[in-house]
This record gives structure tokens, C-alpha cells and sequence, in this order.
């Protein structure tokens, strides 16, 4: 017998035991790819602003295209902070339909974050292994409300971050220039990022430079490169936009902020009674119980410290900016992780339960988006007798899932204006940040507060006569309620499930479309509620 022939073969569990281990790449990268698949069950991502965004780059295309529909309503705002995010959108539109478009910039985001996280503790000298643990992550608080900018910005500020651990261990003329440069570049994809991570890379310095305040100083220069810029966009919007002049700030409750915490490490928009515990509680406490040592080094630490402070007292809503401390919360699970050296010895294995956390967790997502896609398949059905090119008013009398804790379905509507080349109001063009916005003469229209209280139309005061048709969604006829006076001005074309079309009567008479006869309507409304 040769050498080869007697040594002995691994066993079974020897086997599964590497396989199934925290530092096997391959399996890695396939579980990671695995925490994709729900983005592309079905066509629409359960995300509140995305389609709002999608719009927008419709919007972009026709302006550019010479569409009078949208040459006389709206213009461009090249000076916005979240440029990034919807020029790589557009890219992708010009040869993807803009619904896969959507789900492959999504894609890249959310995987993005666990590989960064990766990077970001090799740099420090963390344990790397962890990164697993930010897999659930991704899918935090601004994922779900569909937080484009912030969520292709995201991802650049632990890149923002890894460079300044960089440039700390090796300052120089280069390195400060680049850093200079990265946060000039950071304002145009996202300010609340830019700001956040300037933050984290200061706590970064400060840690290693706190007994040298002249190292610290002067390292600390390159990140102040960024502020004529801030300071040039703040005179700006300041004197050009009376909603921020008027503005004001809302904190909110301090128990938001607890419970925020234990639902973004996990994923979550809603508390799951045992699986967010668990997953949150994994992510917290696997490293430390598979014998990771707390790093005494403040560089390593205080980052977290900064970045958990901001957390606990930002305001909730500012310069008329929603959700200002909540969206925060998917970099504190790498900042955490960032504390975690690996086990002098052997350490307890305990990868098993950080892959099996990471599975769980990806398998109920899956059960989840595949629910919503079989929802809102109704809506696709809907949205067909609309010809392209109408001008459509949203109405989402009820807007919430099952499914999910958002009000998944506020904006929904606006998948019409991204996919059939129309407009639907309530629109982003009226907020100050977005790249289109409405003309100042463009019109009475849905405003923000319609779409979360549509009983609150007015025909007169909304400019009903301007659009073409109402898209309604709930489940039972409301349209008494909507229209009031005006409901003999409109008329039903079709229902499927809990969405409602409605035809303006006074609007000329668009091609390819179908109203439903007395008949029709009677059988529309079985089983309705009144």
C-alpha cells in the first residue's frame, strides 16, 4: 500500500465540519447570493419610496426625450446631495426595463454591506470571520421604506471608513487628498451618509490620535475639504425653499428608538415574537460566546460609541428629512463587529448557529416577498387598461400588507409613472432633494398629505379635473367618500382585488381604454363591503 492509500480519509462529520464552517468563502458567497433571491421574486419590491424613485428616472428620460407632458411641469435639480444613487438608476433603465433595473441596484446595494463588512474588520484587525452577521442587516429600516440614495450611499461610507483606517496608519500628501476628494464625492450620494461617516472616521482618528491632539488636528483636515460645498447647498436651499425656512424638528419617543435596535440587526420592519430576538440576540452575543476578546483599543470602539449616540438622540424628522436616526441603524451592526478580536486559542465553535441565524432568517425573507408578489399581481392587472402617457391620481385609501409593517402600498402607484411613461400624483418632484422637481407654476395637484389621508380630496382645491384617472386601492368601494360631489364626474373601468380605476368623465376620451357598463360594475362589486 503507498503512503497516499493509508493515510486516513476525513470522516463524514470532519467533513461537514469544514464545510459548514465560518471562514469557507464558497459558502460564503452562495449564502450571500441566497439573501438576494427575494429581491427578484416577482416584479415589485416591497419598498415604500421605490417606486417614487423609479418615477423619477422616467420622468428624466421623457424630459430629456422633449415629452411636452413633463417639459412644462418639471424641471431638473442637478444640485441635489443624492445624485448618485439616481444616475446609476437611470444607467441601468437605459438597458434594463426600469423594474429590473430597480432590483438589481437594490441587489448591489444590500450585497455590497456584508463584504464591506469583511474588508472593514480585516483593516482593524477584527475577527472577519463575523461578517455573516451582517448579512440580515442590509435588510434594515431603509431598505424597507425604499431609501434609494441612502441605500447606494450606504455602502461608501464603510468604504469611507476602511480608507481612513488607511490613511491613519500611513498619512500622507496623497492619502489626504483622496480622503479630501472621497467627501466632496460623498455629498452628491447622500448628505445624511456624508455626515455619518465623517463622524465614524473621526471617532476612527481620534481613538488613535487622543494623547497627540496636533496628529489629530491635522489628520482631521481632509474631512473639512467637504464643507464650502455643504455650506454653499445650505445658503442655497435656505433662501430658495420656504418648506425649510418653515421647518421644524420632531425627536420622537425614546422607546422607537429601543425598539428600532432590537429590529435592524435583524432584518426586520416588524417585531417577529421569537425569530427577531433570536437574531438579534446572535448577532450581539455569538462573538463574544465563541470566545472573542473585546478590543481594548479605542480606535476600535469608539466609533460605535459615536455612531450608537447619534442614534439615541437625533431627531426622528429635520430639515424636512423623515426617518433622520432610524435609517442610521444598518452600521451599527459592523461598527459592533468592528470591537471583536479573534479568540487567542480555540474558541468555541459556534458556527453553526451564525449559518443557521443567516439561513433562517433568508428563508422566511423568501416566504415573505414571495407572499407580496402573489398580492400584488392585482395591481399589474389594474394598471393595464391605463393608455401611456395619462396623468393619474393615487389614492391609497388603505395602505398596508399583511405582510409587512410599512405602508408598502402609499406610493405604489407611481409604478404606473415609472413603467407607462405617465405621471401619478402624489409625486417626489415636490420634495426640495429630488433630481426632478415640479415647475412652481406646474398646478393644484395630490399632495403628500392626500396619499395619507385620501378622503381628505377636494376636487376643486386638487386639481381633479387635470387628471385622466384615479387609482384606488381598498377593499370596498370608496369612491363615495373620494370624490364626493364629484363622483358623477368619474366612472369605474375596472377592479381587480382591492384596486379601483376610475375614469375622468371630463377628460377627453383616451384610446385603447374600456369602462365597464352597469352590468359590470354590479358583478365588480361582489363581495365588497359597503
Amino acid at each position: 500500500m503507498t503512503e497516499a492509500t493509508q493515510q486516513r480519509r476525513p470522516s463524514l462529520f470532519e467533513s461537514l465540519n469544514t464545510a459548514l464552517s465560518l471562514r469557507n468563502d464558497r459558502l460564503f458567497l452562495a449564502i450571500l447570493v441566497l439573501s438576494l433571491a427575494p429581491l427578484w421574486i416577482g416584479s415589485y419590491l416591497p419598498m415604500v419610496d421605490m417606486p417614487q424613485h423609479a418615477a423619477q428616472i422616467t420622468a428624466l428620460r421623457e424630459i430629456w426625450s422633449g415629452n411636452p407632458l413633463f417639459t412644462q411641469l418639471f424641471e431638473i435639480n442637478w444640485f441635489t446631495p443624492y445624485l448618485l444613487g439616481y444616475m446609476l438608476l437611470a444607467a441601468l433603465d437605459a438597458v434594463l426595463p426600469i423594474t429590473m433595473a430597480t432590483q438589481l441596484l437594490v441587489s448591489a446595494s444590500v450585497l455590497a454591506i456584508p463584504l464591506l463588512t469583511g474588508r472593514l474588520l480585516r483593516a482593524v484587525g477584527a475577527d472577519e470571520r463575523w461578517k455573516w452577521l451582517a448579512i440580515p442587516c442590509s435588510f434594515g429600516f431603509a431598505f424597507y421604506w425604499g431609501f434609494l440614495s441612502f441605500l447606494v450611499a450606504a455602502p461608501l461610507a464603510l468604504v469611507f471608513l476602511i480608507q481612513t483606517v488607511r490613511y491613519a496608519s500611513q498619512p500622507t500628501l496623497r492619502s489626504a487628498l483622496g480622503i479630501a476628494l472621497f467627501a466632496n464625492v460623498l455629498f452628491f450620494c447622500h448628505i445624511i451618509v456624508l455626515g455619518f461617516a465623517s463622524l465614524i472616521a473621526f471617532g476612527y482618528l481620534a481613538g488613535r490620535q487622543y494623547r497627540n491632539p496636533k496628529a489629530l488636528v491635522l489628520q482631521s483636515l481632509p474631512y473639512a475639504a467637504v464643507l464650502p460645498l455643504l455650506v454653499v447647498w445650505f445658503v442655497v436651499t435656505m433662501r430658495s425653499e420656504s418648506s425649510v425656512q418653515d421647518g421644524y424638528t420632531i425627536y420622537g419617543l425614546v422607546g422607537e428608538r429601543f425598539t428600532q435596535l432590537l429590529l435592524q440587526p435583524a432584518g426586520h420592519e416588524i417585531l417577529m415574537p421569537f425569530l427577531t430576538p433570536l437574531i438579534t440576540a446572535g448577532v450581539l452575543l455569538l462573538p463574544p460566546l465563541a470566545g472573542c476578546s473585546f478590543s481594548r483599543k479605542p480606535e476600535r470602539w469608539l466609533p460605535l460609541v459615536l455612531g450608537f449616540a447619534v442614534f439615541i438622540i437625533a431627531p426622528s424628522y429635520v430639515f424636512t428629512t423623515a426617518y433622520f436616526f432610524q435609517r442610521l441603524g444598518v452600521f451599527l451592526v459592523p461598527l459592533w463587529l468592528m470591537m471583536w478580536d479573534s479568540p487567542r486559542g480555540e474558541g468555541r465553535r459556534l458556527d453553526w448557529a451564525a449559518i443557521g441565524i443567516v439561513l433562517l432568517w433568508s428563508f422566511t425573507t423568501i416566504g415573505r416577498f414571495a407572499a407580496f408578489a402573489r398580492e400584488t399581481e392585482t395591481f399589474r392587472d389594474v394598471v393595464a387598461h391605463v393608455p401611456p402617457g395619462s396623468r393619474v391620481a393615487s389614492m391609497p385609501y388603505e395602505n398596508l400588507s399583511y405582510l409587512f409593517a410599512t405602508p408598502v402600498y402609499l406610493n405604489f402607484g407611481a409604478w404606473y409613472g415609472a413603467t407607462g411613461r405617465g405621471i401619478v400624483d402624489f409625486n417626489f418632484a415636490d420634495f426640495i432633494s429630488q433630481l426632478v422637481r415640479y415647475r412652481k407654476d406646474a398646478g393644484e395637484r395630490i399632495t403628500e398629505q392626500l396619499a395619507w389621508e385620501p378622503l381628505r380630496f377636494d376636487w376643486q382645491a386638487h386639481g381633479g379635473a387635470r387628471y385622466d384617472y384615479f387609482i384606488v386601492k381598498a377593499r370596498y368601494d370608496v369612491a363615495e367618500a373620494i370624490f364626493k360631489d364629484h363622483r358623477g364626474a368619474v366612472e369605474l373601468v375596472t377592479r381587480s382585488g382591492w384596486w379601483w380605476l376610475y375614469r375622468n368623465l371630463q377628460r377627453a376620451d383616451p384610446p385603447a381604454t374600456h369602462a365597464l357598463g352597469d352590468e359590470e360594475q354590479k358583478r365588480s362589486s361582489v363581495g365588497t363591503i359597503e
